[in-house]
């Protein structure tokens, strides 16, 4: 378990902005972000990229959304999907680009930081990692999400613990 301030090195995967989850209790921030029901029950982290860190192009992948599990619009138990990045790059967009755009505003920092949720449960076999429904159950919303590829390190910025 964490405490505020504390470093979190050679942070990987999966993260968000932190204006979108800062404030979410565990069962919303589970909508939102896609996590396991009852996995952030028990409590979780948020930690944002440690001052000093700047984040490249290098270091992520474009995931769209928390609407679509891992960046794969289309995914189902039996089809993997299509990845984000090559539906972007179907339409024209430059991707670089994109990342570069993306890295500049999470490097601004304050609420724009990239943020990256660590439950306090480990994930284990059968946990699953649903499509986002972060305005109601069975309405289609989600955050941005993005992929860290890089290890960086981060900073716990806020500890949630049941009443």
């Amino acid at each position: 378990m964490h405490k505020i301030g504390d470093r979190v090195p050679g942070v990987l995967g999966n993260f968000t902005i932190l204006r979108y989850i800062e404030t979410l209790g565990a069962a919303d921030l589970e909508r939102t972000i896609g996590f396991h029901a009852g996995r952030l029950a028990s409590g979780f982290s948020i930690a944002v990229l440690a001052p000093g860190i700047r984040l490249c192009a290098s270091d992520i992948r474009l995931l769209g959304s928390t609407r679509w599990s891992g960046g794969r619009i289309g995914k189902t138990d039996s089809q993997e999907g299509r990845d984000m990045g090559h539906i972007l790059e179907e339409r024209g967009q430059d991707t670089e680009l994109l990342k570069t755009k993306v890295c500049t505003f999470l490097n601004a920092g304050g609420q724009r930081a990239a943020a990256k949720v660590l439950p306090f449960v480990k994930h284990e076999k059968g946990m699953l990692y649903p499509d986002a429904e972060a305005l109601a159950p069975g309405v289609r919303s989600g955050v941005p999400q993005f992929d860290l590829v890089t290890p960086h390190d981060f900073v716990v910025a806020r500890v949630y613990m049941p009443s």
